[in-house]
Parts: structure tokens; sequence; C-alpha cells
């Protein structure tokens, strides 16, 4: 079976996320003292449907990465971009080139400013160490 379908992924429980996001909380903490770590990114619907709507995406790829702008703190980023059935990244050619920063081209590579915990007001399982599971 191909890696890179329409179908790839697969759901896990609450419980199972819970622990996971857990750990990654503990983690970030207590073994690298980051006082206000970065958890999570909110992505509207409307710009991750324009990354699916590309002819030929079949899922999107999520990389980690990290802003270094000079304020002193390591700020976590998730970067966003379709890809294709061959596991490629979907660039257009003007994004493809590291020559010169263009700015935004073409909407290829998505990023959010909505960081959670600080822009999230959810409590639930999945982003503390709360019970209730119904938010």
């Amino acid at each position: 079976m191909a890696k890179f379908t329409k179908e790839s992924g697969k759901f896990i429980s609450l419980t199972k996320g819970a622990k996971l996001t857990k750990e990654y909380r503990v983690d970030q903490v207590e073994r690298k003292k980051h006082k206000d770590p970065v958890m999570s990114q909110f992505f509207g619907a409307e710009k991750l449907q324009q990354l699916l709507s590309k002819e030929g995406a079949v899922g999107i790829r999520v990389y980690y990465g990290l802003d270094m702008d000079g304020d002193g703190k390591r700020d976590k980023k998730f970067i966003v971009v379709a890809t294709d059935a061959n596991g490629d990244d979907m660039l257009t050619p003007a994004t493809r080139t590291l020559d010169k920063d263009t700015g935004p081209r073409d909407s290829d590579i998505l990023t959010s400013e909505v960081l959670c915990p600080f822009d999230c007001a959810t409590a639930n399982p999945l982003n503390s160490d709360t019970d209730e599971s119904n938010g």
C-alpha cells in the first residue's frame, strides 16, 4: 500500500492523544526548562482547504520550525505544505528557490500566529491536565 494517499494517518483515542501531548508538555517544561512553551497552533479551515485543493494534493505535511527573531525566545512554529502522492511538497517554481525572500507566493506554505496555550481558552485533556473530556 502506498504511504502517501488521501487515507494516510490514523485516528487515536483521547486517552492516547492526551498521553502524547502530556509527555510533550512535561518534556518542554521539566526537561527543557521552557517557561511558556508553545503546545499547538490553530489553522483555519479555509487556509487548509486552499492547500488541499491544489491539483494532485493528497494530504499535508507539517514541519517543525523555530522562530529565532532576536527577541531571546525560541518560538516553535509549524510549517504546513500540500503533499502529492509521491510524498513531494507541492511548491510552485517561484517558491522552490532561496535566492531571495520573495514573500508569500501562490499560497504554498502555511504557518499561524494563533499559538496555544496563549490564544486558546479551551481546557481539555489534550492541552492540560484536566479530566474534562467535553471541553
